[in-house]
């Protein structure tokens, strides 16, 4: 059993955008900043799972989930275009981010008319055998959780912890609950939809009316993840090109990374990644 881990891409770079504290050099690119702070994120996951796969998981954009419900993620078209700096901040970083993780053996992956959970949710699939880690934040790979894989993790690096799955099928649960951040009505208040999921009978008789039963098939094709054919994702295999990397960092001035003491134990980490 192989141990593959799966890197959630918009997920891994956002939280590498979050600077704190004051610039050491006004003049300094944040993109940049960005960069190194992915980088550096990067070598303890690498060093805490071990993997002999990983994989970095792009977004594409599903359409078919605008065309179903036109208001889908409506509420993030308006927090970014508030925050209109930051995005460009992080779209930056990420075109520097994707070529320099080329120099290192780490996958790149992306299907363009499918988000990246619905990717990492058909790889996951493919490879139900192996040891599964999906590193994200996002509750919504609690799915995971419930397919009856021999060994899955969801592990969130914000509280360091792997979530856990509930005793309640959670997809039929946030059906009826909506998710906030997605722009996804809710059917029912949260109390009641726990009721409903655990309570087959009620369960039955909310999904007995039509208009229900329609508010909650379209909640489901939002949230449920979907599978991608194996010919519509792209993959770009990455190399140990150490030496460019170094390079590279160098031009960046990430010196904490690429010093005498630090470069060594730097590449030593993705060591592991075997293929």
């Amino acid at each position: 059993m192989d141990k593959v881990l799966f890197i959630d891409a918009h997920n891994a770079i956002w939280r590498a955008s979050i600077i704190f504290g004051a610039k050491k050099d006004p003049q300094e690119d944040d993109s940049v900043i960005i960069t190194f702070n992915f980088f550096r994120n990067l070598r303890p996951i690498v060093e805490m799972f071990s993997p002999d796969k990983c994989f970095f998981v792009l977004e594409g954009h599903p359409q078919f989930r605008y065309d179903l419900f036109s208001d889908y993620k409506a509420n993030r078209i308006v927090k970014q275009a508030a925050k209109k700096e930051s995005i460009d901040k992080f779209q930056k970083a990420k075109d520097i981010i994707i070529p320099i993780l080329n120099l290192l053996p780490i996958t790149v992956c992306r299907a363009s008319k499918y988000e990246a959970d619905d990717v990492i949710a058909s790889l996951c699939d493919n490879m139900r055998e192996e040891e599964l880690t999906v590193l994200s934040n996002d509750s919504d790979y609690i799915q995971l959780l419930q397919r009856g894989y021999p060994s899955c993790q969801i592990y969130n690096p914000i509280k360091k912890e792997c979530m856990e799955a509930p005793a309640y099928p959670y997809v039929a649960w946030k059906c009826l609950n909506g998710d906030k951040s997605d722009n996804i009505p809710s059917l029912l208040k949260p109390k009641k939809a726990l009721d409903c999921v655990t309570n087959p009978k009620l369960f039955q008789e909310f999904l007995g009316l039509q208009e229900n039963r329609a508010n909650f098939n379209v909640n489901r094709q939002l949230i449920e993840f979907r599978s991608v054919p194996a010919e519509e994702i792209d993959i770009v295999e990455g190399s140990k090109d150490y030496k460019t990397l170094r390079e590279v960092f160098t031009d960046l001035k990430f010196e904490s990374i690429v010093n005498d003491k630090s470069w060594e134990k730097y590449c030593k980490t993705f060591n592991c990644l075997k293929y």
